[in-house]
């Protein structure tokens, strides 16, 4: 067998039954022995969509997507992808062809250090230099994709590497994974919550990675705890919780309550600019494992039933402010708002939601608050837009049955439209719910408070139902707050690809 071959058996043998991926130089013998694997190629327009592909689907599985690249160029538009699974510990795998090793430094057609562009987003990034060593090295960059804290996994495969003819008894096996140790002190969480009066949990995506969300849940509630998700982490919370009070760290602003508690629990979450870098007086300590030990180590104290009765208040004080302004706004046409009220009446707890957009992600989490689904998708802590189509196939790939709706502003959308062709002809429906206000709204709004006019941050018109039909997908356009439900529902019930078409408008919360 050659080297790529028993590469191929290798990612079959770990659950892989798909890439994510665009043709091109130093794939051929990858594509070859992945075919005679009977592992799908799922082809792409562009390699930012596979690098997307590959992270949402681990966002969704807690399990490596895996993508596979060209040489020079490609490989970095590949790297979007991995970069923004970077940010959000999600794990994945990059796969990248190159020239023939021999060659490497010598001017070879694409040349490039492909390793060093990887190494900082990524948790493992290696070339397989030797054709025995590809199953081990592929092993241990999957094993590292799935440690603690998850992330993106790169490896560069040279064609002739891949080719090179290998007997079983040369390849090599990879080294047992190191041992994860627990994420946290459990006896400082429960003496600094002792202690507390106004205790404050940010429970962030390493909760969700590391499966502790139940656990979380539960012991907030039994004391009294308020919890909150950064925005654009991973949420857990599929059905409301009165522990729960929203969303930390929006752009937008949100109701002050970490300013005023006197201890903060860091679950598997990052000391970022969502909370003010943690420059406070309270005390800190993080957990992410080890939440129903810690429940089983206290018992309730009277104050933080008050502190979580004010907490909620305050949440949902700020939500319905932002209400109100989203009804103003909404008195000169169609609004974002008028989408979320649809949604709203449409969710069920099986349909995956993707929030793909500045201006269309802050209203959706200030509004829908009560809850924060562990399959909602949104651009996670990097903040990047144009991911949705690819993040919309990822949940189609992880999820064969269920409704995939993804909401995205009209600037997000048009980065990689046409990958709405590849999904059609690979039977990856979804609905695309298209809120386009002609501009990047989030920073246009900006623009306008700072200088009283936008700056390059204006879009023309698309008149996204035919751009939808000319690629194959169904298209309509829905221009009335009362024409949006039916069209989505319409839509979701003709099991196609389908693009809503709504005109909105208004600014930011």
């Amino acid at each position: 067998m050659t080297s790529v071959e028993w590469f191929a058996a290798t990612l079959r043998r770990r659950g892989v039954d798909w890439i994510a991926t665009l043709c091109g130089h130093g794939l051929d013998p990858l594509f070859h022995a992945a075919r005679q694997a009977g592992i799908r190629l799922v082809d792409v327009r562009n390699e930012q969509t596979a690098g997307y592909i590959a992270n949402y689907y681990g966002c969704l599985a807690r399990r490596p997507g895996v993508c596979a690249s060209s040489s020079g160029v490609a490989q970095i538009n590949g790297l979007t992808g991995v970069a923004n699974a970077w940010f959000d510990s999600a794990p994945m795998l990059l796969i990248s062809g190159s020239a023939a090793l021999r060659t490497e430094g010598l001017g070879h057609f694409q040349d490039l250090d492909q390793v060093a562009l990887a190494q900082p987003v990524t948790r493992y990034a290696r070339l397989i230099a030797h054709p025995e060593r590809a199953a081990q090295m592929l092993e241990e960059a999957l094993d590292a994709a799935e440690g603690e804290p998850p992330g993106p996994a790169y490896l560069t495969y040279p064609m002739d590497v891949q080719r090179a003819v290998v007997s079983p008894e040369r390849m090599v096996r990879p080294a047992p994974p190191a041992r994860v140790t627990p994420a946290g002190d459990v006896e400082a969480a429960a003496r600094a919550l002792a202690q507390a009066r106004r205790p404050y949990v940010v429970a962030g995506s390493g909760i969700y990675y590391a499966g502790e969300g139940a656990a979380l849940i539960a012991t907030c509630e039994r004391l009294r705890i308020p919890f909150a998700i950064p925005i654009w982490d991973r949420g857990f919370l599929n059905a409301p919780s009165p522990a729960f009070v929203g969303i930390q760290g929006a752009l937008s602003g949100g109701p002050r309550i970490l300013d005023d508690a006197d201890c903060i629990v860091m679950a598997g979450a990052l000391a970022d600019y969502r909370v003010g870098h943690l420059q406070t007086e309270a005390a800190v300590v993080r957990l992410t494992r080890g939440w129903a030990e810690l429940s089983r180590a206290l018992q309730p104290v009277p104050a933080h039933a008050a502190w979580l009765a004010e907490a909620r208040g305050r949440r949902e004080e700020f939500r319905q402010a932002v209400e109100r302004n989203a009804r103003q706004q909404a008195a000169a046409g169609t609004h974002v708002v008028h989408i979320l009220d649809a949604l709203g009446r449409m969710l069920t707890p099986q349909t995956h939601l993707l929030i793909d957009g500045g201006s269309v992600g802050q209203w959706t989490h200030h509004l829908m608050t009560d809850r924060y689904p562990s399959r909602w998708l949104t651009c996670g802590r990097s903040g990047v837009v144009g991911w949705g189509l690819g993040g919309a196939m990822a949940a189609r790939l992880a999820d064969p049955a269920a409704p995939v709706i993804l909401l995205s502003g009209d600037g997000a959308f048009t980065f990689t439209v046409a990958e709405l062709e590849c999904a059609v002809r690979q039977n990856l429906p979804f609905v695309a719910i298209v809120a386009d206000d002609l501009g990047w709204g989030i920073t246009r709004a900006g623009h306008l408070r700072q200088f009283g006019e936008p700056i390059a941050s204006s879009l023309g018109p698309v008149d996204f139902v035919r751009l939808a039909e000319s690629l194959g997908a169904k298209g309509v356009r829905a221009a009335e707050p009362a024409a949006i439900e039916p069209a989505v529902r319409d839509a979701l019930a003709s099991g196609q690809v389908a693009v809503v078409h709504v005109p909105v408008t208004g600014g930011n919360p």
